[in-house]
């Protein structure tokens, strides 16, 4: 036996795999072969080797798993993303009638409906808010001035930030909003995480007893017209 064989043995015996000491030594995979015919390793080294084995061919299967789950997850972005633009490009401009639907809609869905006497609404949107603005301004034709606006902040946001945010979001000056109020939600018992609602809430009203009343009016509408859609 030569000392390429010997080399090749004593690998195969300490644990080695046969692709193992083909990297080692440099040989092509039919003469490791050839030496290690009849060649066994102790139960031992065996067990250890095929152990060695199979958590090499989990750390391979799970690598693939996480490379593919990246690659089928960028996928997936760009395909919700074509869909997203498709479906952007079939709103094209939208007429007042259409954004009195919509600020109705919206009102009904966030505003305070039971009172009779005020327009409220809420959100933590600013796109959402940027709508309700221009619902306010150009449907219900509420000058600035009468537009009144609180933030409620929860731990952890800083007040003038928040303010400076919302500000810019309505283009309302700053004495238009009142002293942020500081709320804790009873439910996450001060574990909300800070990053939740970055700036808060915005809480808009504006007092009228007849525009209160003309925006219930337009839901009523809204409910009794989508009801009897279709029937001639």
């Amino acid at each position: 036996m030569n000392d390429k064989g010997r080399k090749i043995i004593t690998l195969r015996k300490q644990g080695k795999t046969y692709g193992e000491i083909e990297k080692i030594l440099g040989l092509p995979k039919s003469t490791v072969g050839w030496w290690l015919r009849g060649v066994k390793m102790s139960r031992a080294i065996e067990k250890q080797t095929i152990e060695r084995c199979r958590k090499k061919w989990r750390k391979n299967i799970s690598d693939y798993n996480k490379k593919n789950a990246k690659i089928r997850s960028k996928k997936a972005a760009k395909i919700r993303e074509e869909y997203k633009r498709k479906a952007a490009k079939e709103i094209e401009s939208i007429s007042k009638k259409e954004l009195k639907l919509i600020g109705s809609a919206l009102y009904w869905a966030e505003g305070g409906t039971k009172n009779y006497h005020s327009l409220r609404f809420a959100n933590s949107n600013p796109e959402i808010i940027k709508i309700m603005m221009k619902f306010l301004r150009e449907v219900c034709n509420i000058p600035d001035e009468k537009i009144k606006a609180r933030i409620h902040l929860h731990p952890g946001i800083r007040k003038n930030k928040a303010t400076l945010y919302w500000q810019k979001i309505t283009n309302l000056p700053k004495r238009n909003f009142s002293p942020p109020q500081l709320q804790i939600s009873k439910a996450s018992k001060k574990k909300r995480r800070i990053n939740t609602l970055p700036f808060g809430t915005l809480h808009l009203t504006i007092c009228g007893t007849e525009l209160s009343c003309r925006i219930k009016g337009w839901i009523e509408g809204i409910a009794k017209k989508s009801n009897n859609a279709g029937v001639v």
